[in-house]
């Protein structure tokens, strides 16, 4: 299970709605939203997800599934 950097997701990597690759390291998005955001800023992002881990409490800031 990976986290979506934007929204703290858990996101299985084989059903992740987007990917992409930031200084060598893969991020998995739960919608096109997330993967949005992170490509615009992703050194906003990139520092504050845990790499494979779960999130505490799965907190998901948006209103997509």
């Amino acid at each position: 299970m990976a986290i979506d950097p934007v929204c703290k997701m858990n996101v299985e990597p084989a059903k992740a709605v987007a990917k992409a690759d930031y200084a060598g390291q893969m991020y998995y998005f739960c919608s096109e939203a997330c993967h949005k955001a992170f490509t615009g800023e992703p050194q906003k992002y990139a520092g504050n997800a845990p790499h494979g881990g779960h999130a505490p409490g799965g907190s998901h800031r948006h209103g997509h599934k």
